[in-house]
């Protein structure tokens, strides 16, 4: 399957060859990490959940009240603009800053390939390791990332597969990239409402959960509690569900578990019939 990335990009809704198409640099709203940003997987020419993504985009500048150059439908147009001139599978970015009172909002769209991922990723699972940090305004997606900069970082120099962020309160609360679960005598646990940012694949792992009988609860995930964990996964959109051998020096029980591996065959369910737009 062609898995490059399409030669252009959008620009506040201008068509342009990707290398012209970029934000001003003298914009303080880049200093300034004014801005916020989706990642929608296309396959076969189809988005998922497109739709989520825009909201969860326009939630984020509800948020920072940042202002969009054009509507939501208008960018969402904006989407299928630029994923018709692609392969049709990959993953498109969408970077909006708001006005920094000299430049108006801009609104950036491009495409890059969607990573291939091995098998051992998902058998045995995936090895984090923690980092300190936590994400300014948990529940807007801003480019305001240095914390998990930091922890992707740590990650890459210890030769794991991601890196968690744990807050002052040595609460685990997401991943770099990725939200994370833990499973606990047959309980799914996820953080804390408001201590992280909620993913769209997250979001509909949890309705998954419910709808098969597991109970779910929001709680805060101690690192120094890591050791009760039965299991733990973590999700993103591509990745979908990616099980967690360990975290730090610290092993999970079972990986993938018998909850991990449940919902990993529900998302896989869902996701060949729900979800997909035109």
């Amino acid at each position: 399957m062609d898995n490059s990335p399409t030669p252009y990009a959008i620009l506040n809704g201008e068509l342009l060859p990707a290398d012209q198409a970029g934000f001003n640099v003298a914009n303080q709203s880049l200093v300034d990490s004014f801005g916020i940003y989706e990642t929608i997987k296309l396959e076969d020419g189809r988005f998922f959940h497109l739709d989520w993504h825009l909201q969860r985009l326009g939630e984020s500048a509800r948020i920072l009240n940042l202002e969009f150059p054009a509507s939501l439908e208008e960018i969402g147009e904006w989407c299928r603009k630029l994923a018709g001139t692609s392969s049709g599978f990959g993953l498109l970015r969408i970077v909006s800053y708001g006005s920094d009172g000299v430049h108006g909002p801009q609104c950036g769209l491009y495409m890059k390939p969607q990573p291939k991922l091995a098998p051992a990723l998902f058998d045995p699972g995936v090895w984090l390791v923690s980092s300190e940090g936590e994400r300014i305004w948990p529940l807007a997606k801003s480019t305001n990332c240095l914390a998990q900069a930091l922890a992707r970082f740590k990650a890459q120099r210890a030769g794991a597969y991601e890196g968690l962020i744990v807050d002052r309160h040595g609460h685990v609360t997401e991943g770099s990239t990725c939200n994370l679960l833990a499973v606990r005598d047959g309980v799914l646990l996820r953080p804390l409402e408001g201590t992280a940012l909620e993913g769209v694949t997250e979001n509909i792992t949890v309705e998954l959960a419910e709808a098969a009988g597991i109970p779910v609860q929001r709680t805060a995930l101690p690192l120094a509690e890591l050791a009760s964990w039965d299991e733990s996964f973590i999700t993103s959109t591509n990745r979908r569900i990616m099980p967690v051998r360990q975290i730090d020096d610290t092993p999970l029980r079972a990986s993938p578990g018998s909850v991990t591996r449940q919902l990993m065959a529900a998302f896989n369910d869902y996701e060949k019939t729900r979800g997909w737009g035109e």
